[in-house]
This record gives C-alpha cells, structure tokens and sequence, in this order.
C-alpha cells in the first residue's frame, strides 16, 4: 500500500473514531438532561452513585497514623436512616466525662463495626448505649468501635487513647475482620497486605477510583442488557484488587497465632491501667431464606469461601477462650446457647435492633459481677 494511501485510511480511522467520540457524549448529554428534567436532578451511573454514597460518609472519618481511620472528633453524619456522631475523641456518641468522677465504674468496648454497633439507627440505639441505659447513672460505657478496625487497631488505640479515660472494664468484642487480613496470603503479620492497604479506600477516605467507561450512562445501559447479573459497583470490596490468593476453607495456623498474640497484648494493655476484661466471642449467622448473605460475607473477606468464614471465626473465638483462660480474664460466648435467632440479625455481621438488646442484655450481669468485685 502507498505511503499517501496508508495516510488517508489513518485519517479516516481517526476521524471515524472522533465522530463515535462525539456522538457518545452526544447521546449521553441528551440522556443526562433528558434524566434531569424528568427528576430534577442529574442521573449518575451506578458506580458515581455509590462513589458518592461512601465518599460521603468517609467526610466523617479521618486518616489517622496508627489506626489507619478513626472517626473525625465532632463530625457525624445522617444517612439511609442511620444517625451516627463522633464525640471529642473520635468515639461514638455522646462526651465522656473527664477526669472520671468518683465512684464511676468505666467500662470500654473495643472492637469493629460489631462493637460500633454500624446497623443501628442512631448512637442510642447502639448495644454499648442499650448497656449503659441497663446499668444506670453508676456505669459509663464507651463506644470505642470502629468500623473495619482489627485488633491491630484496637490494640493501639487502647493504648493511645482509651487508657486516658480511666477504664475499669474492657470489653473485647473483635475477632472478625482479623480474618480479613489473616486469610491473606503470605500472612501479613502486621496487616499491612490485604488490610490496611485497602481500608481507607473502602470506608471513603481515600478517594475511590472508578473507571473511566463507568462514568457514561448508555454504556452501563449497554452492559446490563448484555450481563444483567454483572454489578458495576467499584472501589467497595468486591471489586477490591485483592493479590492473597484464592479463596480457602480455613484461615492459616500462622494467622490464628498472630491473632493470640494481639489478644495477649490488649489484655496486658487493661491490666497495665488496673483494668478488667471480658473477651466476648463473635458471630456470623448466614440466615434462611437470604440468599444473598453468603456473597455479601465473601465481599468482606476476600480469602475464605462463606463457609470458611463460619469455620474459621470459630477457630478465632476457640482460640480467644483459650488466651482468656490462660490469661485468667473472663470469656463469653453469648451466641452459643441459641438465644440468638435470624431475626437478631440485620445483616450477616451486625445485630438488628432486637440484637443489640439481647446482647447488651447478656452482658449487664457479668458487668455488674465485675463492679462488685474487690
């Protein structure tokens, strides 16, 4: 082919390619205002939307040092019906008062967004809030959960910031998302991989990169005639980058070993304050007649199959026992004994509202036993 012949088809490739550029946006600037008038707001495509969602709540969280995120002290946010706010120190709910006045028996709940109680319809409603109102105007309890926080987390801000407030009891209600990292693959001793690597990104404080296709209308259109099953939500777990290998039935040894020794340090941590703990088993509960809870636990934990999940969570609180036992701290499983059914559960992690008072209610008596105790 000749030399000037070469150079027409090139030019014409390109100017067709420019044509099918123009009439893309074309298209989508018609479908976007046609979506506006209709509505009264512009349309965004289902990844902008869920962007968006997180990225608004990540307004109410901040990148924190030693704890990867943390709520922002003072902020809050309302969504979806949810209330949530951050006090002075990042914790949720209302202030704690400081110094502690005589004769209050402090007691702090550690952990992730169990702990943090994340279903709950405002701070009120939260199992730590429902306990205090339980043991009266005596007790204080601290909402020191956060959501996605590991033991590695809560470990350090026992240490950096939940020892300031005078603790009496510690409540230790952790284990799960430690599966998250621990079902990577090398292990991560630290979390590093397969945690705090992906973290921020996912709770909206890292900015959430979507592709530059999932910013047009008509082609998500296009793709859901094509794939209707396909779901085009990025930068939340699923979609997450995840290089820990596949999915297995069991969480390794070493992770297991890693997790004994974050328990150990935590307990050591309340005894150097002359605190008492309670370690407090976790749960997962994949519910009848919703199927879609097992997708939803593997979205979370990328490493384990659901099934996995259950067997290997059940090796974290075996192994939590274990350390309580050695430990000579107090353990609870409250799950164990059937107390709790589907209807406790609002998703696959987090308690319903009917959850949060079954378990606060068994916890008041081993904490009221803790106060009386010399």
């Amino acid at each position: 082919m000749p030399e000037s012949q070469r150079a027409r088809t090139l030019i014409r490739w390109l100017l067709a390619l420019f044509a099918g550029v123009v009439l893309l946006l074309l298209v989508e600037g018609v479908w976007r205002g046609v979506g506006f008038i209709r509505t009264g707001t512009w349309p965004l495509t289902k990844a902008e939307s869920y962007k968006r969602f997180v990225e608004s709540i990540g307004s109410a969280y901040e990148r924190h040092p030693y704890y990867l995120v943390r709520g922002r002290p003072g902020a809050g946010f309302v969504i979806a019906g949810h209330q949530v706010s951050f006090n002075s120190r990042g914790h949720r709910g209302g202030e704690t008062a400081m110094p502690k006045p005589p004769g209050r028996f402090r007691v702090v709940c550690v952990g992730g967004s169990t702990t943090f109680d994340l279903l709950a319809a405002d701070d009120a409603s939260t199992w730590p809030s429902l306990l205090a109102a339980k043991l009266g105007p005596r007790f204080d309890v601290v909402n020191a959960g956060f959501a996605g926080w590991t033991t590695v987390e809560n470990l350090s801000s026992l240490a950096l910031r939940e020892i300031d407030l005078a603790p009496d009891l510690i409540i230790v209600f952790a284990g799960l998302n430690d599966l998250q990292p621990g079902s990577y693959r090398p292990v991560s001793r630290d979390y590093v991989r397969g945690h705090a690597d992906v973290l921020p990104q996912v709770l909206g404080v890292d900015p959430i990169p979507i592709r530059f296709a999932s910013h047009f209308l008509m082609i998500e259109w296009l793709l859901k005639q094509i794939a209707p099953s396909r779901d085009d939500v990025q930068g939340y777990s699923p979609a997450w980058g995840w290089n820990g290998g596949k999915r297995d039935r069991r969480v390794p040894r070493e992770s297991v070993d890693v997790f004994r020794r974050n328990l150990r340090s935590i307990i050591a941590v309340g005894r150097s304050a002359g605190a008492g703990v309670l370690v407090i088993a976790q749960a997962v509960r994949l519910r009848q007649n919703q199927p879609g809870d097992r997708q939803y636990v593997e979205s979370w934990i990328p490493g384990l199959t659901s099934d996995g999940i259950v067997d290997s969570l059940w090796i974290y609180n075996t192994a939590a026992s274990e350390v309580a036992r050695a430990q000579g701290v107090r353990f609870l499983d409250p799950f164990g004994s059937g107390a709790f059914s589907d209807a406790d559960f609002a998703d696959p992690y987090h308690f319903s509202r009917s959850g949060s008072g079954r378990f606060a209610a068994s916890l008041e008596p081993l904490v009221r036993e803790a106060a009386a105790a010399p």
